[in-house]
């Protein structure tokens, strides 16, 4: 993951900082999952994660929410 975040840091000019704390507060949310410095894994973007992004790129008919009753 941090590899990924220094790429974009040089590539976009966006501070190495900025991009760790978003990626921090968009797992906080469960948007987003990656692994830790122990743990490493690829970052992957979760089911709600999935549903946001379908929403903004405006394919409502794809998203469906599904509610347990």
């Amino acid at each position: 993951m941090t590899s990924l975040l220094r790429w974009l840091s040089e590539e976009y000019g966006v501070p190495l900082s900025t991009l760790k704390l978003n990626a921090r507060i968009l797992r906080e949310l469960n948007l987003l999952s990656y692994g830790s410095m122990r743990e490493k894994r690829c970052a992957r973007v979760e089911a709600l994660g999935s549903l946001v992004l379908r929403l903004l790129w405006d394919e409502p008919e794809e998203t469906t929410i599904r509610f347990a009753v």
